[in-house]
């Protein structure tokens, strides 16, 4: 019995690197897949990665990736904000959470800076703030 203990013990004691590498593999896929999905995303209305300026304003793009272990799938968190030049003009904040091999939208957030929110949903639920947002997505974003 003690014989067979050690050698379960033993295969579970190897079985771990293996597993780090595939999850370490599986989470370098997504990082990869995550920016192809922004870069054809920005790109496809004329934006860039990081801050940005032009005559109309400045603003900044931004993206972060997770795989999900327990989903087994990669999520990109994508951001944008604008500021204005005019100041009539509203400033503005978003971030959207999609599946970035899939290409599905998980949800996003709109928040006009002189409204409390403006649009938030995360799977077909309505949300009321950005706290109620991260609070929605964090079971995509970190498990």
């Amino acid at each position: 019995m003690k014989k067979i203990l050690l050698i379960v013990l033993f295969l579970c004691f190897l079985s771990v690197p293996v597993y780090a590498q595939i999850t370490l593999a599986l989470q370098e896929k997504c990082a990869e897949g995550a920016k192809k999905f922004f870069l054809e995303r920005i790109n496809s209305y004329g934006g860039s990665w990081g801050g940005f300026s032009d005559e109309k304003g400045h603003g900044y793009n931004h993206f972060t990736s997770h795989y999900n272990k327990k989903l087994d799938k990669c999520f990109i968190r994508l951001e944008y904000s604008y500021f204005p030049k005019d100041k009539n003009e509203k400033v503005f904040r978003s971030i959207e959470i999609w599946n970035a091999f899939e290409g599905t939208r998980i949800g996003g957030l709109l928040t006009p800076v002189e409204l409390p929110y403006y649009d938030c949903t995360v799977a077909g639920k309505t949300c009321n703030s950005p706290s109620e947002f991260e609070n929605l997505i964090r079971p995509y974003m970190e498990e």
